[in-house]
């Protein structure tokens, strides 16, 4: 007797399942798309078509955490890090805690970058021989 006489079901193990598809694309094109969502609303909030970062955030998609990070992150000015953020390689919010402490040191450069005197307080301040060895050292 087979399995076929007595009523029972037969299922062929030649059939294979489905594999799981993700409902919508996470990538397009090589990059991650919540990431150029945020990055597309970041530029409309700086532009001014957007008078805040959740309104930015609804025009395209994303939310108004990841379009102050995209912000935070284009603000930096680390093409190697927003490279590795669109590919997908490492989050952008991790990425944005990497680059929090560089960007208000940025920021405030390029605020005294035109009053030499408050420049040289700072080097005075600091010490020529500890800002070259943890500074432009490292760098070099």
């Amino acid at each position: 007797m087979d399995a076929h006489s007595q009523g029972q079901i037969y299922v062929s193990s030649s059939r294979r399942k489905k594999k799981y598809r993700r409902r919508h694309r996470r990538m397009r094109a090589e990059q991650c798309a919540a990431v150029v969502r945020a990055l597309t609303a970041a530029k409309l909030y700086v532009e001014g078509a957007a008078p805040s970062f959740a309104a930015a955030a609804v025009m395209c998609g994303s939310c108004s955490q990841y379009v102050e990070a995209a912000l935070a992150l284009t603000k930096s000015g680390d093409a190697g890090l927003l490279r590795d953020v669109l590919r997908g390689n490492i989050s952008l919010l991790a990425a944005v805690r990497r680059v929090r402490e560089l960007t208000a040191l940025l920021d405030a450069y390029r605020e005294a970058k035109d009053k030499p005197d408050v420049l040289a307080q700072f080097g005075k301040a600091i010490g020529a021989e500890i800002l070259f060895d943890d500074v432009i050292a490292p760098a070099v």
